[in-house]
């Protein structure tokens, strides 16, 4: 009987690299579903409750450029874009986009007469 075969209660090695690998899967496996519970219950969070939106410091007045008998036809405002039509008279037609951040001029379309 030359065979080698382990007496009861003796492993042989490859039985314990099995269940050294099995071991690791399973370690492994659960590292990963703790990672994905994290996440997602942050996805969840931020979903539920946002971040507040950032606080708007305060510029005080800003002067707009409105030719005298100018009146403001229309405002909308866009993003951190305040956009005032400017009408009154064919010299009067333009356009003023403003950033409601600052305050700041940022440009204006003009009309000329034709």
């Amino acid at each position: 009987m030359g065979r080698d075969v382990p007496a009861y209660g003796v492993e042989h090695p490859v039985q314990q690299g099995s269940r050294l690998l099995k071991g690791a899967v399973a370690g492994l496996c659960a590292v990963l579903a703790i990672c994905a519970i994290v996440i997602t219950t942050a996805i969840a969070y931020r979903f539920i409750r946002p971040a507040p939106p950032p606080q708007l410091a305060p510029f005080g007045v800003s002067a707009l450029p409105l030719p005298v008998g100018c009146s403001i036809h229309y405002v909308t405002a866009e993003g951190d874009r305040l956009i005032l039509e400017i009408g009154g008279g064919e010299e009067c037609r333009r356009i003023l986009v403003t950033d409601m951040r600052t305050g700041a001029l940022l440009g204006q379309f003009q009309f000329p007469p034709q």
